[in-house]
């Protein structure tokens, strides 16, 4: 029985197996497809329905754009030159911005001393006295020099002072060192000496007597000189 069965089944295959080459048989050979220069051709079957999509993608004709000239003759490729055709210019690339460095830590050092850590504080304290001193002598000299500076300011103003009046009286160089001690009818009492008039003490003359002063003349000014017991 399982002879039976495995030698009618062989059968079966058998014949199925014949009538599909049979099948295949009968179809028309497809034809080669064409293949471009310089490109390797295979060679097959195809598949229902191939032959007609390879037919109509080959009537499919792309012609090639010229690229534009840059300058000096360079060519400039743009990658959508085929699509945009003649006068195509192809977008600028956004250039990413540099990145700003991250500003430094500020450190502020705000010490609650200004003492040198390597001293002791009784080194602290002498240097500090002796920063004190050393600045009380540069004050103490800055005030000598101004003094200096104020007297000899004011004896240019003295002097100026005296010589404007000379200019002004030139009398004044005498008048002060003529005392007159007592006057006898015309004659004048001069120190130890008697002067008349006409008579003439440190460049000034004796132009007037009078009972109780004596008028001099000096460089075309007069001026009068009491008697001083």
């Amino acid at each position: 029985m399982k002879k039976a069965t495995f030698a009618l089944f062989t059968l079966v295959s058998f014949a199925v197996g014949t009538v599909a080459v049979a099948q295949q048989n009968a179809q028309p050979a497809a034809a080669p497809l064409a293949v471009p220069a310089g490109q390797t051709q295979f060679v097959g079957n195809t598949a229902p329905g191939v032959k007609e999509t390879l037919a109509a993608q080959a009537d499919v004709s792309v012609e090639a754009v010229a690229a534009p000239q840059a300058a000096g003759g360079a060519a400039v490729v743009a990658p959508d030159a085929a699509v945009a055709g003649e006068g195509f210019v192809a977008p600028r690339e956004a250039v990413a911005e540099k990145a700003k460095e991250a500003a430094a830590p500020r450190v502020v050092f705000n010490p609650k001393n200004r003492r040198d850590p390597t001293l002791s504080p009784d080194d602290f304290l002498l240097l500090q006295y002796r920063e004190q001193q050393r600045l009380a002598a540069l004050e103490a000299e800055r005030q000598r020099k101004l003094a200096e500076e104020r007297r000899r300011r004011e004896e240019a103003e003295r002097q100026r002072q005296l010589e404007l009046a000379r200019i002004k009286d030139p009398t004044r160089e005498v008048r002060n060192k003529i005392r007159v001690t007592g006057i006898i009818g015309e004659e004048v009492f001069i120190g130890s000496k008697i002067y008349t008039i006409g008579k003439s003490i440190y460049g000034a003359r004796i132009v007037e007597v009078h009972p109780d002063e004596v008028v001099f003349s000096y460089k075309g000014h007069k001026f009068v000189r009491k008697v001083q017991l």
